[in-house]
């Protein structure tokens, strides 16, 4: 019933636009001259990342997300808090000004609770033997070397190679059939909870496709920055990035599922543009099982943007979804949060200790 009443809505709904002329076909041609000379008068920014050898950018990220599991009488609630502070290095920028960069964690500290037992807390400061067992993996791991980033002025991973114009896509050797990836289950990172400084994406504009983005298939090519679009956008303009996601079917099997992202330039005051985006997985899922797999994968979100200094000052997501039956029958987990990063300027007392 309910199935078919939303069908009426939406053969209803299709009817009344077929019927009803949209005002730009009944518009005068008065007011189609100055809609015209309007979008003429818009006007438009290029945005581009713009990066210099020596160059350093701090960023600290907060996020606070809730998984509120229930199945009958039964509830679990995960409360998960995450602070961290990133310093990325300009190594070297080249002509085109794509830049090679390395990141180092400055501090790392996790706080997980469950229903209302005592909350399990780290950070980067304590003691080896201080540090609670469920988070020595994840602090071994933050002991490794340093990521390398090359990233093109559009915030896009460039790949390594031997080719003429020094980069090329890199892919990556795994069978697959259509969108369904078989191969040994990969094993969780033990910082799967920090959030990750990657995201391997090919990113579009609503006409063009933008050069050098990292295939879905890309191995190593990853940018821990925000798209922005190849030509010049006024307010209100879109663009969209692809980000490949693989969610697994069975212990052995996983699919690949695309989430498109799109943004849009909302306003410019001052230089300093902002940004929203939202995200949506681009083909339906109908597992309850794979949905639960991508709730966070969906956030919503704002981006603010420096266009003189071509750095980004703040990016922010929101995280609200809900899932049933994906943990049995009349079952339903909910996520919601926020995740916030924003650059620490250079102080006077920083340049001083410096």
């Amino acid at each position: 019933m309910l199935v078919q009443f939303l069908l009426s809505v939406g053969l209803l709904a299709a009817s009344f636009a077929a019927a009803c002329p949209s005002e730009e076909i009944i518009e005068s041609p008065a007011a189609a001259v100055a809609t015209v000379a309007d979008v003429v008068d818009a006007p438009t920014w290029t945005l581009r990342y713009k990066f210099a050898p020596g160059q350093t950018l701090r960023y600290r990220n907060t996020e606070n997300v809730t998984l509120d599991a229930m199945l009958g009488e039964n509830r679990k609630v995960d409360v998960t808090s995450i602070e961290q502070r990133r310093v990325f290095t300009v190594a070297t920028v080249d002509d085109a000004g794509a830049a090679r960069l390395t990141m180092q964690y400055e501090f790392v500290g996790m706080r997980l609770q469950t229903n209302e037992y005592e909350p399990v807390i780290f950070d980067t400061t304590m003691q080896q033997d201080d540090i609670p067992p469920a988070f020595r993996n994840t602090a071994r791991q933050l002991k490794g070397s340093a990521p390398h980033f090359w990233i093109s002025t559009l915030g896009c991973a460039l790949q390594e190679s031997d080719s003429a114009e020094g980069y090329a896509p890199a892919e990556k050797a795994v069978a697959q059939a259509g969108n369904v990836i078989v191969g040994a289950k990969p094993s969780a990172p033990a910082t799967s909870n920090v959030q990750p400084a990657v995201a391997k994406s090919n990113t579009t504009t609503e006409t063009l496709s933008t050069p050098n983005a990292t295939p879905s298939g890309s191995s190593n090519a990853v940018t821990f920055l925000m798209p922005l679009p190849e030509k010049p956008i006024a307010a209100g303009d879109t663009w969209r990035e692809l980000i490949p996601v693989n969610v697994r079917v069975t212990e052995e099997i996983s699919r690949q599922i695309n989430i498109l992202r799109t943004f849009r330039l909302e306003s410019v005051e001052d230089n300093i543009a902002t940004i929203s985006f939202r995200s949506s997985v681009e083909a339906a899922v109908k597992s309850p099982t794979m949905r639960s797999q991508l709730i966070k994968a969906t956030p919503k979100g704002t981006l603010t943007f420096d266009i003189v200094r071509g750095v980004m000052i703040k990016r922010e997501l929101r995280y609200d979804e809900t899932v049933l039956n994906a943990i049995g029958a009349d079952s339903v987990v909910l996520c919601h949060g926020k995740s916030t990063e924003d650059l620490l300027e250079v102080t006077e007392t920083d340049a001083v200790n410096n």
